[in-house]
């Protein structure tokens, strides 16, 4: 295998081969994200997707197991983000090869199924092997010398826990038994076992862990099931085949190794392998996160993936500074993996934008961080520059501290890295922490129960809308029951069959009648919802009929709001389509909510639909709805499937045939081909949708936005809402269909013309206006606004001008306009009218009108004006 570029190829097949031909059913890797485990944030050992058939709490599938498991350890124990780069055997994704047993076969198997492949299958020298098993586990001990020939040097007992193996806290363990590699002396590094066992001579390449213990609360209890658990880093077994003992030195790493060269412009040399190393690990990890649909955020697992890469991207800028060269590491990982996880090349766009996006934000953040730094310095008296400044610039801005030492240094300032390092450690603790867990909810402990009693319950629902089925379980405040009284509330019922949906990909479970034999109503189902291994749960307010297990009841749906919710559901996989076509094929669904009121599409983008992209979506939509395309359905191979251009929701594990929905258009681009995996119901052609109208477009994280949208009959409410409003609004308006925009047009106008003469008001009073006389003030202003706004701006003034006569005037090229107003104290002794007429005929003009506190007039236009002024203090100068 050693001159094969593809050696990590060929030994998944190798050891996928080696199990089949040993009875062992191969099962597909599970996400990243554990399902269903709150105790684990990541996906960190083979193991994780068989929990519940370790502990009892689900009966297996089957007896016999082989799997490649991707693996990601950056929380909780298993955290080995700060070691990668450092050493030669430390990731942050990696591959786990394992095979397992549930109760199939035990230790003396196992050990020996291991020798074989190791030795037969992949040719490795024996005398170079050393085994390890847990202190006590003396039957281990005497497999391994049968099978082996070993003498006592090459079979250890280990005393500690590095021979019991635990997943955490709680869950399945047991002793185990460990393969190591030796190297030769030319490597430092003790046995396992001894005081420095962590060296790079010996190398633990498989761990072969015999399950019999729970592990709750600190206790151990003995599992109902003797099980087998193993594991075999694909890393470390590819370097060791390789002939390497750098795992950084195989053709898992050297291509992006290569490209980095490439797109740097630099060569790896001893000053930069680090990053080099970094960068390509976490790359991988990126690229699998991503392909998961998981987004970079502030919290939980977002935070992780964040964390990752601008790790990734801080060791970017010091091998290439402000060059954007980690997305475009994107397509060179996803050709190395495709051939094995074949989904990989449907999500390249999608990694490549997002991964862009937030490389973009890095740099920002490092300007950012620039600019604080040297504020901060200019703050700083002295020489020492604080070290918790230092890591702040680095945990909120991403900026290394390596360059804020050297722009210090610069500067003559000092960082006490030791102090530092102290912040940094405490940061490390909290956030392992907080790492512990997913979240998500563990699964009610009688639907494990339920699993292991009954087979999948049988969905008839695609094809008949009411069908008789025998009732299994009753489950009424969380125990089954045989029976359930008239009257009892809150039921769950299982039946062997129906034509019930059960909530998932987004659509709602399906509501309807419980009917008995005689078509008599027993109860109202609300909602349907399902468990793991397809059980179907029909969720009960309150039985009008007794009822009782093993007898057959009528189910019948609410066809009116199935038509509905099929109807939304077709239409999200129109709207996905169209999304694509117009804002980037980039674009990928993050979430779905299809019910019978309306649809709510969650997609990636970080940009806002503008009115014209969500006009083109609407009209492609409703294009290919008027086109009345038939929708066909078939199940293929998940492989088949996506190969055929099938779209597949990021991160979900599929069965090995999947259900394939196909609205296909052969002619106009106006026109939309749509092909997803999925489970919903749909129309028999997209003319039954009706139409299509998008209510608006939101944001509602970092990189994710949502459509709501409607269809059908919600469309014409939607519009005859809108035309009622806009008939009120012309008959307001006194307007016409032609003229109603014209009339609201000029209506805003006024109201901004009367705004700013408002504003205008408000500000105009000046003390620097005020004529003062012996016995009298005169407010005197020529004016740059329309005639008709005189009077208000005389009221405004009058509001602060104690007491006097206001003399305001405006002109244009054809006509002077003027206003004369007295304060109340005054209008016993002065007439406005008069002055007015004074004013008016000094001007040109033959006077105006009004009343004694304000009148108004006008005359042509004159020089006149300009000496307005002068003539009001002769005028009152008495």
């Amino acid at each position: 295998m050693e001159n094969s570029s593809e050696i990590s190829f060929e030994i998944r097949k190798s050891f996928l081969n080696f199990f089949k031909k040993n009875s062992h059913k191969e099962i597909s890797s599970s996400s990243l994200i554990p399902k269903d485990d709150p105790s684990l944030l990541f996906t960190n050992a083979g193991m994780v997707q068989f929990k519940n058939w370790f502990t009892g709490d689900e009966k297996p599938k089957y007896q016999d197991v082989v799997t490649i498991q991707k693996c990601l350890r950056v929380g909780g124990k298993h955290n080995d983000l700060d070691n990668v780069g450092f050493t030669p055997r430390h990731h942050t994704f990696f591959e786990m090869l394992g095979n397992f047993s549930f109760g199939g076969y035990f230790k003396e198997q196992a050990i020996d199924l291991a020798w074989k492949l190791l030795i037969k299958e992949f040719s490795m020298d024996k005398n170079r092997l050393i085994i390890t098993v847990y202190n006590d586990d003396e039957f281990s001990y005497n497999i391994w010398k049968k099978i082996s020939g070993f003498s006592d040097s090459q079979i250890l007992k280990i005393s500690t826990e590095d021979n019991f193996w635990s997943m955490g806290e709680s869950g399945p363990c047991g002793p185990c038994s460990e393969i190591f590699f030796d190297n030769g002396d030319g490597l430092s590094g003790g046995l396992p076992g001894s005081n420095n066992q962590d060296g790079e001579r010996y190398v633990e390449i498989w761990n072969l862990v015999f399950m019999e213990y729970e592990k709750i609360n600190g206790q151990l209890k003995k599992l109902p099931t003797q099980c087998v658990d193993t594991g075999m880093g694909l890393e470390r077994i590819t370097s060791l085949l390789s002939n390497k003992t750098n795992n950084f030195e195989t053709d898992l790493f050297e291509y992006i190794f290569s490209e980095i060269e490439r797109l740097a412009g630099i060569k790896k040399n001893n000053d930069n392998i680090t990053s080099f190393r970094i960068i390509s690990d976490h790359i991988r990890a990126i690229n699998f996160l991503l392909s998961e649909g998981m987004l970079p955020s502030n919290e939980g697992r977002g935070y992780v993936l964040r964390r990752i890469i601008r790790r990734a991207l801080l060791h970017s800028y010091k091998i290439a500074p402000r060059s954007l060269i980690l997305h475009k590491l994107v397509g060179s990982v996803i050709k190395k993996y495709s051939k094995v996880y074949y989904e990989l090349e449907k999500t390249n766009l999608f990694i490549e934008k997002n991964l862009k996006n937030e490389e973009e934000k890095f740099f920002d953040t490092l300007d950012a961080g620039i600019k604080l730094l040297n504020k901060e310095i200019r703050k700083v008296k002295g020489n020492d520059f604080s070290a918790d400044l230092a890591f702040k610039l680095y945990d909120t801005y991403g900026f290394p501290v390596d360059m804020t030492e050297s722009i210090l240094s610069e500067k003559k300032m000092r960082l006490d890295m030791t102090e530092y390092n102290k912040i940094v450690e405490k940061s490390r603790l909290l956030h392992k922490k907080t790492w512990v867990g997913s979240g998500e909810v563990k699964i009610d402990k009688v639907f494990l129960e339920m699993k292991g009693q009954l087979n999948s319950t049988k969905f008839l629902g695609y094809d008949f809308a009411k069908t008789t089925s025998t009732l299994k379980k009753i489950i009424y405040n969380g125990q089954f029951k045989n029976s359930a009284k008239t009257g009892l509330k809150d039921l769950i019922l299982v039946f062997d069959s129906t034509p019930f949906y059960a909530e998932s990909g987004g659509q709602v479970g399906d509501s309807g009648k419980l009917l008995n034999l005689k078509n008599k109503e027993i109860c109202k189902i609300t909602d349907t919802k399902k468990i793991d291994g397809d059980i179907f749960l029909h969720f009960v307010k309150k039985i009008e009929i007794s009822l009782k297990v093993g007898s057959k009841y009528i189910l019948a749906i609410d066809e009116s709001r199935r038509d509905k919710i099929r109807n939304n559901h077709s239409a999200t996989h129109l709207l996905h389509e169209s999304l694509r076509q117009v804002v980037g094929r980039h674009v990928s669904q993050s979430g779905s909510l299809v019910n019978d009121g309306k649809l709510r599409f969650d997609y990636t983008s970080n940009k806002q639909l503008t009115e014209k992209q969500i006009f083109s979506i609407e009209n492609l939509v409703n294009n290919s709805i008027r086109s009345n395309l038939k929708t066909a359905i078939n199940l293929m191979p998940v492989k088949d499937a996506i190969e055929s251009g099938a779209i597949a929701l990021f991160g979900e594990k599929y069965p090995e045939k999947v259900r394939v929905v196909s609205m296909s258009n052969e002619t106009p681009s106006d026109i939309i081909s749509s092909k997803e995996l999925c489970g919903g119901t749909h129309v028999r052609s997209t003319g039954e949708i009706g139409s299509f109208k998008i209510l608006g477009d939101f944001s509602i994280s970092s990189g994710v936005r949502r459509v709501e949208a409607i269809t059908g009959e919600e469309v014409q409410i939607f519009f005859n809402k809108k035309l009622k409003l806009l008939n009120e609004i012309k008959d307001f308006m006194k307007a016409s269909d032609e003229n109603l925009k014209d009339k609201i047009v000029n209506l805003r106008e006024d109201y901004s013309k009367l705004k700013k003469s408002t504003n205008q008001q408000k500000s105009i009073f000046s003390n620097e206006k005020i004529i003062q006389m012996k016995d009298l003030d005169i407010y005197y202003d020529n004016l740059k606004c329309l005639p008709k706004e005189l009077k208000n701006n005389s009221d405004a003034i009058k509001d602060k001008f104690k007491s006097g006569i206001i003399v305001l005037v405006s002109n244009d090229k054809k006509k002077v306009s003027v206003v004369v107003s007295l304060t109340k104290d005054l209008i016993k002794n002065y007439d406005s009218i008069e002055i007015l007429k004074r004013v008016t005929s000094f001007l040109g003009g033959t006077g105006g009108g009004g009343r004694r506190d304000m009148a108004q007039g006008g005359a042509p236009y004159s020089d006149k004006v300009s000496d307005l002024k002068n003539f009001l203090t002769k005028l009152f100068d008495v």
